[in-house]
Parts: C-alpha cells; sequence; structure tokens
C-alpha cells in the first residue's frame, strides 16, 4: 500500500507529540510503502533558519522523495515549495497534524481519500469546554486567552468544514476520543481511536530508583496544565509536611513565569524551579519522586502520567476525559474531581501504589495499531 504522510515534526520544540509523529514514521516506513512530506510549518521554519535541521531529520527516516529535500535545501518561500510539489498516486494519505493547511497541502499532492491524525482537537465545537480548560490564571489575562483561543477555535472550525464539504477529508484517526468529541468531529467523519496509542522509551525502565522526600510537577507550563493551582495545592501540603516540589518544564508565556514565581514567593511554599529537562535528567529526578502531581485540565493522552508510572512514581491529578478513558483502573493513577485542590493535597499523604501498564511498552505495538486503525476507516 503507498501512502503519503504530511507530519509535524516540531523541528524547533519538543513535545510528547511531535515525538510521537518521529515514532511513528520511523516504523511505518517499515510496514508501508510510505512517503513523508514535512509540514507547512516545518518548511516555514526551515526557510526562515532551520534548513539543517529539517533535512538531517527526513534523511534519518528514508522516506521521503530526493527532490523534496532539495527543495527544502533551495526554495525562498513557502509558496515556492507547494508549487513545485509533484503529485503522485497514493492508496490514502495521513496528515499528522491540526492544521487545515497541511490538509490542503495533502490534496495539492495527492487525490486519494484524507485522513488526519489527531493528538489534540483542531477546534472546539462546544465553547464551555474551551472555557473550562482555557478560562485559567490571573483574571484578566485569563479573559483575553480565552477570547483569543474562542476567535482562533471558530476560524479553525469554518476551515476545517469547508474542507470535509469540500471532500477534502474523509477520516479521522485519534490517540483517544477527547480531540473527536471536544471539536465534534466524532459526528462528521469516519473514524477510529487507536490502541495502544502511545509508548515511552524502551529504555525509561532503567531508571526506576529509591524514592526521595519530594514530588515533581512536570509538564509544559501553562495555565491549562494547572500551573496556578500549583502553589495553592503545596500551601496545603506544606501546612502539613515541609516537602518540597520540584517545577520542571518550560513555561509557554513569559508573563507566566513571572506571576507563578511571585504567586510561590507570596505564599511561601517550598518550591524550586529547575528550567525544562529531559531524558536521562528528566526521567533520574521523576523516578526518584514520591509522586507527580499533575493537575491539567487539558490532555488528549497524558505522557506524564505514562512517564511517571513507567518510573515506578504514581499520579496525583485531576479527572478528566482522558484520564478517565486511558487510565481508568491503572494503579498509580489518582484522580480528583477537576478544581478540588483540597482533595488532591489530602491525596499527597495516601500510600500510593504503582503499576505500569505493559499495553504502552512497546512503539512497534502502536504503529501496528496506527496501521489497522488507517485501514478500519479506509474499509468503512
Amino acid at each position: 500500500m503507498n501512502v503519503l504522510a504530511i507530519v509535524d515534526f516540531g523541528l524547533t520544540e519538543r513535545t510528547g507529540g511531535y515525538k510521537r509523529n518521529f515514532e511513528m514514521m520511523r516504523r511505518l516506513r517499515n510496514l508501508i510503502n510510505l512517503d513523508i512530506l514535512p509540514s507547512v510549518r516545518n518548511v516555514r521554519l526551515a526557510i526562515d533558519g532551520n534548513r539543517r535541521e529539517l533535512v538531517s531529520l527526513l534523511e534519518s527516516l528514508n522516506a521521503s522523495p530526493s527532490y523534496v529535500l532539495d527543495l527544502i535545501e533551495r526554495v525562498d518561500s513557502v509558496d515556492e515549495y507547494l508549487e513545485s510539489l509533484r503529485q503522485n498516486k497514493y492508496d490514502l494519505a495521513v496528515v499528522y497534524s491540526n492544521s487545515s493547511e497541511n490538509v490542503r497541502l495533502a490534496r495539492r499532492v495527492s487525490k486519494s481519500m484524507i485522513g488526519v491524525q489527531l493528538q489534540l482537537e483542531p477546534f472546539y465545537a462546544n465553547p464551555s469546554t474551551l472555557l473550562r480548560i482555557k478560562f485559567r490564571g490571573p483574571t484578566g489575562r485569563a479573559a483575553m486567552k480565552f477570547k483569543e483561543a474562542l476567535e482562533e477555535s471558530r476560524r479553525s472550525e469554518e476551515e476545517w468544514l469547508s474542507l470535509i464539504r469540500g471532500g477534502h477529508l474523509n477520516f479521522v484517526i485519534s490517540v483517544s476520543h477527547v480531540p473527536l468529541v471536544n471539536s465534534g468531529l466524532d459526528r462528521l467523519l469516519d473514524y477510529d481511536v487507536t490502541f495502544p496509542a502511545n509508548s515511552i522509551d524502551e529504555d525509561i525502565f532503567k531508571y526506576r530508583r529509591e524514592k526521595e522526600d519530594y514530588a515533581v510537577y512536570f509538564t509544559r507550563l501553562m495555565p491549562e496544565k494547572g500551573l496556578f493551582e500549583v502553589p495553592l495545592i503545596w500551601r496545603k501540603v506544606n501546612d502539613r509536611k515541609d516537602l518540597k516540589l520540584y517545577v520542571i518544564g518550560q513555561f509557554i508565556d513569559p508573563q507566566d513565569e513571572e506571576d507563578f514565581l511571585r504567586m510561590s514567593r507570596r505564599l511561601n511554599v517550598n518550591l524550586e524551579y529547575l528550567g525544562f529537562l529531559e531524558g536521562r535528567e528528566l526521567y533520574e529526578r521523576v523516578a526518584s519522586a514520591l509522586f507527580t502531581l499533575y493537575p491539567s485540565h487539558y490532555d488528549s493522552f497524558s505522557l506524564v502520567v505514562l512517564e511517571s508510572l513507567a518510573l515506578n512514581t504514581p499520579v496525583i491529578t485531576y479527572d478528566t476525559p482522558a484520564i478517565r478513558e486511558i487510565y481508568s483502573g491503572v494503579k498509580g493513577v489518582y484522580s480528583v474531581k477537576e478544581d478540588n485542590i483540597q482533595e488532591m493535597a489530602n491525596l499527597c499523604f495516601k500510600d500510593l501504589e504503582v503499576r505500569f501498564p505493559e499495553i504502552y511498552s512497546s512503539w512497534d505495538k502502536v504503529a501496528r495499531a496506527e496501521l489497522e486503525s488507517m485501514l478500519k476507516v479506509v474499509k468503512k
């Protein structure tokens, strides 16, 4: 089977979603005849100074047409790149991005059925869902961010609905039901939820170690991930025990960093910001923690939770739709009603057990399941 994949690799960002895209391409190329084209965003980043990084990444996968690599090396604009692409015959095309411009890119290159692989919703069908997620943090800025997100969601919704009406988007595969339900795409297109849909680094288990007397909060540091609830929860914990919390990750907004650190000082909590960590440095820190604090409002499939479990570290989190769908019944994931910071603080003093769900231990299994999802939807 000949498949076209339009893929966003992040390039200048490191997130679990971009890592998943890379791991899928590494394996799907061995299961099908695969042509990989970078996303429009990746080409834009390449032109802006990251050509060598993108070409090297694509060369490592060895699944991109050679003329595409040449184009990335020499084009001066995205328009020049798009106009130089050649149409080819594919059995289907899959877009690994939630940007509509990449669906249009797929249609430019292929006349086949086109699907999108979702890890996040491209828009929100119900503004109340967006409000619950986005209206977080200092009130004035939260209101502004919610307004901006709502406007962007409405623009994106019209773009996606236009693609569907024009027959340019035919199916969806997703890591969970959450992106499908939040966007309403489950009512508009054929879809399948891949299972298992995610995995972890195969060598992560070797970092397990004895526990030390601290906890961790690691994620993309933004209000939607519970950033401004963390000091409030930790104040309640510190009222009972002088336990340290290490905060790990990258702030998306510099103003959030300033507000968060100021709030932490004002509440006089035992908290230390370590910055962005990855690989061994991150894994060793998480593995030694008593637990991971994760008051997130915004997930489709939390890799923070999965990595914590792999490191034998229990997780205290909110009972959000994604947590219920993926981790219900998993030993080591302890959830409370969303926004209940007192109960979350109480859980920090419970005896917490962990057992890693083995179904998520192999990227090879995920790749085979992903291919099955594609075939299942195409055959409907």
